[in-house]
């Protein structure tokens, strides 16, 4: 995919009248336009560089580092395309049940995520929130699916999102109904520090 147009003839630059008729200068001026042709392209392209789905697929791994995009191991080029275009508005919302939720949706295709949130906001005449608060999501998952390996999944997709000092569990459930077995597995703390860079963090698997 190339984002550059067909290369069009130099652009001379403009002279003078005065050198109007000098075949030494108008040449020389010919040459110039020649060598800022490649240049001038290219900035008039910048666009489509930075456009995640006209970009080039060298330049993904660049999109990625500079707008935090969180990318899955394995992932194919087209679902690295939309975790770039999608990461300016989960950088807006991360942290919340909505920025969780549409990245489920978004990029993994889950829409039948539940989330249990025990945050709140509460006043001095409220009672406070309960001791030992724990953020639980859950998954329904078809019967085809490797449920460990959604699970290895959502417990990333959890940590990326949830609040530091919030501990959390996931759990992912058959689509058998009340028969169905869940998996569950608790966060032993809460999520580590973020990485230091755009780049560990868009990797973190």
């Amino acid at each position: 995919m190339d984002p550059h147009p067909a290369r069009r003839a130099a652009r001379p630059l403009a002279l003078p009248s005065v050198y109007s008729g000098d075949t030494v200068v108008e040449a020389f001026a010919a040459a110039i336009g020649e060598a800022l042709a490649p240049t001038e392209e290219r900035i008039e392209s910048l666009d489509a560089v930075l456009d995640p789905w006209r970009a080039p697929p060298a330049f993904l791994d660049w999109l990625i580092r500079i707008t935090g995009a969180r990318v899955e191991p394995g992932w194919s080029e087209n679902q690295r395309r939309k975790a770039v275009d999608l990461a300016p508005r989960l950088t807006a919302h991360r942290g919340t049940p909505y920025g969780l939720l549409l990245e489920a949706k978004e990029l993994h295709g889950w829409d039948n995520l539940v989330i249990d949130d025990p945050g709140g906001v509460f006043t001095d005449g409220e009672r406070p929130p309960r001791a030992g608060r724990m953020l639980n999501v859950t998954l329904t998952a078809g019967r085809a699916e490797d449920r460990q390996a959604l699970e290895h999944r959502l417990t990333r997709l959890v940590r990326a999102h949830c609040p530091a000092h919030l501990p959390f569990k996931v759990a992912v459930i058959s689509d058998q109904g009340a028969g169905g077995q869940a998996r569950r597995t608790e966060s032993p703390g809460p999520p580590g520090p973020a990485p230091a860079t755009p780049d560990e963090r868009s990797q973190q698997g």
